[in-house]
């Protein structure tokens, strides 16, 4: 009886953890306010990254931005870019200093290359937008995948989701576009993004099977002024791109002048994200098979 009653209070342990844990599972909700990104930067040196509760954080630094179209251009100006996932999505956010427009030629038009292999010389390497610009001239860097978000197209509006459609926004199609090495757009009514000119940010969100659910990914990050027409505006004989991730200072210049972001970052996706409901699960069955042991 005394085996017994204890493989019932172990069950029932078990049971209350396992609901805890469905209860409390780590989500993120694509709607333009980052308070459900809950890690913490607050130590966080300029041009430099972290992992915390779950999510890769990198703090940009505020006023490195080239000043090519206003000076300040903070609505170019990205002050931190983080990503999480789980077992479905890689989520996406973008802080700006000020995001005071969306919808508009001029608004802001974020290009992210996902290197899905990191094998040097393997894929493309051009930045999209035509911005003049491509990712690290060693190769390390070549993408398989890159997310394009054109915040000045007509389809935009503060605070309000954007869809992916499986159509280039060039050929009429949605301005979020996750284009694959033939430039072709894979992504899918699942992809989302809202942008907040209240919260200065833009979330975002696609599924890890339009990547071919990698367990790492290498990312590169850069931020033009777009039109409408999917185009990033032009300086001419320069690349265009007016900030990006990168430790090379203190101005975007000093990165881009030569045509080339050379800056990347490696991020685990088996390793940033909270644990999933079946892993954690798991982890519970395996302590109560223990107490059994003990029994």
């Amino acid at each position: 009886m005394r085996k017994f009653g204890a493989l019932v209070a172990a069950l029932m342990v078990f049971m209350a953890l396992a609901g805890f844990v469905n209860a409390g599972n780590y989500k993120i909700t694509v709607d333009g306010d980052p308070s459900d990104w809950t890690g913490d930067s607050s130590l966080l040196s300029d041009n430099s990254y972290t992992i915390s509760n779950g999510e890769w954080i990198w703090k940009d630094a505020t006023g490195d931005e080239r000043t090519d179209f206003s000076n300040p251009d903070p609505r170019v100006d990205i002050t931190e870019f983080r990503i999480t996932a789980d077992d479905t999505y890689i989520y996406f956010l973008i802080k700006f200093k000020d995001l005071d427009v969306v919808g508009q030629d001029g608004a802001p038009g974020i290009m992210i290359t996902i290197d899905t292999d990191q094998v040097q010389g393997s894929g493309q390497t051009w930045f999209g937008f035509n911005s003049d610009t491509q990712v690290a001239r060693d190769g390390n860097a070549n993408w398989e995948y890159q997310l394009l978000i054109n915040l000045a197209h007509g389809q935009v509006s503060d605070g309000t989701p954007v869809y992916g459609d499986g159509k280039a926004v060039w050929a009429g199609g949605s301005p979020l576009d996750l284009v694959d090495n033939s430039w072709s757009d894979v992504s899918s009514s699942d992809d989302m993004f809202v942008a907040s000119t209240a919260n200065d940010a833009l979330e975002v969100r696609i599924k890890k099977s339009e990547l071919g659910n990698p367990s790492r990914i290498r990312v590169e990050l850069a931020v033009v002024r777009m039109n409408p027409s999917s185009d990033a505006w032009d300086i001419n004989g320069a690349s265009d791109v007016l900030d990006a991730m990168t430790t090379t200072g203190p101005n975007t210049w000093d990165e881009v002048q030569d045509g080339y972001v050379d800056y990347y970052a490696d991020i685990d996706i088996s390793q940033v994200p909270f644990f999933s409901n079946l892993a954690v699960g798991l982890a519970v069955a395996l302590g109560t098979l223990l107490v059994f042991r003990r029994l």
